[in-house]
């Protein structure tokens, strides 16, 4: 089980990170909507993994590099937004739970149940 505190420290990393790229950082290369769908601190609070989620025409792979070239003006945002003892560095990430649970979904959609019982049809198994 997580600890209680470093949830609450998630959240609020979570929260700050998020209104930052949305309302601090202007780059005219990425034309999409960028959410910050997870965060996970290590304990110590050395590091921070922030999982992004775009929507939009810039591909993933390409935001995460753009963010990682700002992850040094994200932090200062974020120490100034959070007072914390030790500000975590930032390694962003691109979260692809999206694409898989679509994949999984699209799956489960293709499966053709058969009305007729399995096995023989003298009742012995």
């Amino acid at each position: 089980m997580k600890n209680v505190r470093i949830e609450r420290i998630n959240s609020e990393i979570q929260k700050t990170i998020s209104y930052i790229i949305d309302n601090k950082i202007r780059d005219p290369q990425i034309d999409s909507i960028i959410s910050v769908s997870k965060v996970d601190t290590t304990p110590d609070l050395a590091y921070c993994r922030v999982y992004i989620t775009s929507y939009g025409k810039t591909p993933n792979e390409e935001i995460v590099a753009r963010l990682k070239g700002a992850a040094g003006f994200i932090r200062g945002e974020l120490s100034k937004a959070i007072k914390l003892r030790i500000t975590p560095r930032l390694e962003f990430m691109c979260d692809d739970s999206v694409e898989y649970s679509n994949r999984i979904e699209n799956i489960l959609k293709n499966i053709t149940y058969s009305t007729e019982p399995d096995g023989d049809t003298d009742g012995q198994k």
